[in-house]
């Protein structure tokens, strides 16, 4: 009988572990289960956040090109500043020609004083921020600033509302012809852009807008 009775005691306390085991099991699986949600929706945010930025850095800007066709840009090897003016006070106009000059070196062109293959025209004006109206679109047949016939003034750009914004346009003229051959634009650019301690944003924006010339 006493046997007997150690045997049931016994089974009691495997079915007592038994359950201790499978109720430890389960919560432990529980907390893996949501820890592995938790990590989830952890990497879901930090996506969505990583999309809103590059989104942002993509529109925050709108980088184009025209050019001349049938031009054999292969033989032009050299190039010199032949304008450069801003409309936006207190930007670092000697770090802005220093970046386009940086940028044209390494597309594999080369800074002279004379006797140059092009010559360079860089003005950046400023135009009134609408989000619901039409980019410029410069094409190369409308001549801006002083190396063409007309300028594009402020009173012309800016309204008596809304934000401002900057745009940036750059003329390649060929010396032998003293035909423009290439432009390329970067508009909506933000004025935080042109601060002296923005320069690194402002220098990605020209060196994307460089990387145009030559057209491929």
């Amino acid at each position: 009988m006493q046997l007997f009775m150690k045997n049931i005691f016994k089974r009691g306390n495997a079915r007592e572990n038994n359950t201790e085991g499978c109720c430890t099991t389960g919560t432990a699986s529980s907390h893996k289960r949501a820890a592995g949600i938790k990590l989830n929706i952890q990497t879901l945010l930090s996506a969505c956040c990583a999309l809103i930025l590059v989104s942002g850095c993509a529109t925050s800007n709108k980088i184009s090109q025209d050019f001349k066709p049938d031009t054999d840009f292969k033989v032009f090897k050299t190039f010199a500043w032949h304008n450069f003016a801003s409309e936006i006070p207190n930007t670092n106009n000697s770090a802005i020609k220093n970046a386009i000059e940086q940028s044209l070196t390494q597309q594999g062109f080369q800074l002279v004083s004379e006797a140059a293959d092009l010559v360079v025209d860089m003005n950046i004006i400023t135009q009134q921020s609408i989000a619901s109206s039409p980019r410029f679109g410069l094409s190369l047949g409308l001549p801006i600033g002083n190396h063409g016939s007309i300028g594009l003034g402020t009173s012309k750009l800016l309204g008596s509302n809304n934000s401002q914004e900057g745009l940036i346009i750059i003329d390649i003229t060929a010396t032998t012809t003293h035909q423009a051959i290439w432009r390329g634009t970067a508009e909506a650019m933000p004025m935080s852009h042109f601060l002296v301690r923005n320069e690194r944003q402002l220098n990605a924006v020209l060196k994307n807008l460089i990387a145009q010339f030559p057209p491929k």
